[in-house]
């Protein structure tokens, strides 16, 4: 059995509050009865549940992670513009041998 933890509802911005309530009614409309206690805190979990996860793709997809440049030298083969090679020859001198 899964222990999972339960979303606080203070997680959730309003408009996101008002997700969580469409979703709960969605949910139980596809009972087709009443839920009892256990079922009414199982779909308020799985509400809470997929209005987070649509938050996390969000801010996932809008969050775009600025690259860091590359030494030259941790540069992929394909990455590599042009190459010097006083530069080389610098940084590693056994080369020459």
């Amino acid at each position: 059995m899964k222990n999972e933890k339960e979303i606080s509802i203070d997680a959730f911005t309003s408009t996101e509050k008002e997700l969580v309530e469409v979703k709960i009614k969605q949910l139980t409309l596809k009972l087709a009865h009443v839920p009892s206690k256990k079922e009414e805190k199982e779909i308020v979990k799985e509400a809470k549940r997929s209005v987070m996860k649509s938050r996390v793709e969000k801010e996932t997809t809008k969050a775009v992670l600025a690259k860091k440049p590359r030494k030259p030298s941790a540069a992929k083969e394909s990455e590599v513009k042009e190459f010097n090679w006083t530069a080389s020859v610098r940084k590693n001198p056994r080369a020459l041998k």
